[in-house]
């Protein structure tokens, strides 16, 4: 897993993020889910707006500890909310949303 997926000679990237107050830096793959219509309540009359989605995978040896469902994640000055968290083999998977215009 490290030697390869998340070596940033092959397919990751090292990237400045925070999960909430802390600050981390390390080899992460980031996948853009890209952007699509949210799906809004009857009651929400508020047009424009979008979902996006990202996925961010990270070495679990970079966090030390599993973030949670509903904490922050800033990347650059991105501010997403962690909508699902998945651990898989030394790494975790964070799902990411943020609405935009």
């Amino acid at each position: 897993m490290t030697a390869v997926f998340h070596n940033s000679n092959e397919h990751a990237e090292i990237l400045e993020f925070w999960i909430g107050d802390t600050r981390y830096k390390g080899p992460v793959i980031v996948d853009d889910g890209g952007a699509q219509d949210r799906k809004k309540p009857s009651s929400d009359h508020v047009d424009g707006l979008v979902l996006v989605d990202l996925v961010m995978y990270v070495p679990l040896s970079l966090l030390k500890t599993t973030p949670k469902r509903g904490q922050t994640v800033e990347i650059d000055d991105d501010v997403y909310t962690i909508s699902k968290v998945h651990i898989e083999v030394g790494e975790v998977v964070l799902y990411l949303e943020v609405l935009t215009e």
